[in-house]
């Protein structure tokens, strides 16, 4: 009987398996599913392939030091109760005849800074499989040999995850109490939310005029996150001749290390946003021993510019909207930037990294990381970065993007319902923990006739 082909694509894979002797005390298994990573806090994801519909690619966890993990294809679907391959691992392949393939993932490097001057990529750690393998391909972390603590290792049975294309987003929205419509009042540009104790915090753009080139960056409190407290302006215009003396807007929260750092976008006068001597904007920074502040604006502001006055880099007019996480120790600022004479549609989104939440700010030497977005949204999902896009050409329009680490994205999903200019509560963007999961709400720019923009909440179905 002619065995049929089978067609297999690894990439990324250390070559051969490990020849372990175990010692030590065993250690407690899991059958991760996909309903079941969030509790045991791993993350999978399966991403398209762009131009190969037969294929998906697949991220796997980040595991814990001294474990490995392995993709394993078998002969055919192995019940949950055979999904323990720690035998097969540990007795070099003799104890089973039912797997096909056996390949261990490289572990994933943190990102070097050889001069610092250039933020360069990890190697990357991602297997490429035919989605035909699915139903029968797991991955499967262990350690190589015995451990004496007794850690969890654990089999996630890939057949149980949703396909790249099945997955869904609904968005519910509700009044924001306290930041709603208001005659004559314009709230927008929400920043991402922090719980301090027991209370919720937004920062975001005031002003009479419906845009943010004319404006202040005000704040508020809500214990639920659906009734809130206006509690003041947080940060003023800049003085006459500085950088921000025109407007204070787009802000965006960082906290460490028990300090509050407020990221805003500036632009100094005489102001101007139409033909061809349009204002630049820049980002800063102000600090705070409280989220109430008061916020002191550091003297080396702005912290990041666009590169060149009239040139070509994609932000070469623009650098606006920071969007903050904490990665491998490290400060990574997400930005939307725009070259001269390009409309609000041809935003694209960048990357600069520091050492310390003050700076400097050291720019990713292959940006744009994403060819689209005009608001930035960016959450920890896993190891890996989420990036919610509204903008930009086919394919990065109106998609979820996701990047294992960090900086190179790809398509997760296509958003039907996607919120507008949004911040969200992101429990693990400080943390550098590895364990986020998909945003669940937050707060975004809503619209209603007779009123200048408000806020309202929005809430999240992930399917």
């Amino acid at each position: 009987m002619k065995r049929r082909r089978t067609v297999l694509i690894v990439v990324s894979l250390s070559a051969g398996l490990l020849a372990t002797k175990a010692h030590g005390q065993l250690s407690e298994f899991a059958r991760i599913t996909s309903e079941t990573q969030t509790w045991y806090r791993v993350s999978l994801q399966l991403l398209p392939v762009e131009g190969q519909d037969d294929k998906c690619k697949i991220i796997p966890p980040k595991v814990h030091q001294g474990q490995i993990a392995y993709l394993i294809v078998c002969r055919e679907q192995v019940p949950p109760e055979k999904q323990n391959f720690r035998s097969y691992i540990w007795s070099q392949g003799r104890d089973r005849g039912d797997i096909q393939l056996v390949a261990p993932l490289l572990p994933y490097g943190l990102h070097d800074w050889p001069d610092d001057r250039r933020v360069l990529p990890p190697m990357p750690n991602h297997a490429i499989l035919e989605r035909s393998l699915l139903d029968r391909s797991y991955i499967y972390v262990d350690y190589p040999t015995g451990i004496l603590d007794g850690g969890l290792y654990y089999c996630m049975d890939l057949s149980t995850y949703p396909l790249p294309g099945e997955r869904t987003l609904r968005v519910r929205y509700s009044p924001a109490g306290g930041l709603g419509p208001e005659q004559g009042v314009m709230r927008r540009d929400p920043s991402d939310i922090i719980k301090v104790g027991d209370l919720y915090y937004v920062w975001y753009t005031k002003s009479h005029v419906s845009h943010g080139y004319d404006a202040t960056v005000w704040y508020a409190t809500s214990p639920d996150g659906h009734t809130w407290t206006e509690k003041g302006e947080a940060l003023p215009r800049g003085p006459e001749g500085s950088w921000d003396a025109q407007s204070v807007f787009t802000p965006n929260i960082l906290r460490t290390k028990g300090a509050y750092y407020l990221f805003y976008t500036g632009v100094p006068k005489p102001f101007q946003n139409r033909g061809n001597k349009v204002t630049k904007t820049a980002i800063g920074i102000a600090a705070a021993g409280s989220p109430d502040g008061p916020w002191q604006k550091l003297a080396d502001n702005p912290v990041l510019e666009p590169l060149d006055q009239r040139g070509r880099k994609f932000d070469s007019m623009r650098v606006d909207d920071a969007c903050l996480l904490v990665r491998d120790g490290k400060y990574w600022l997400y930005y939307k930037g725009r070259r001269w004479n390009d409309t609000p549609a041809h935003t694209e989104m960048g990357l600069a990294v520091a050492k310390k939440p003050e700076g400097p700010y050291v720019r990713y030497v292959a940006n744009p990381v994403v060819k689209g977005g005009h608001e930035v949204l960016v959450w920890p999902v896993g190891h890996g970065v989420a990036a919610m896009i509204n903008t930009g050409p086919e394919g990065i329009r109106r998609t979820l993007q996701y990047a294992p680490d960090g900086l190179e994205f790809s398509k997760m999903m296509d958003l039907d319902q996607l919120p507008n200019a949004p911040g969200a509560y992101r429990p693990e963007a400080f943390t550098d923990s590895g364990q986020g999961q998909m945003i669940e709400w937050g707060l975004h720019i809503g619209h209603q006739d007779g009123f200048l923009p408000f806020l309202e909440r929005f809430d999240c179905e992930w399917q």
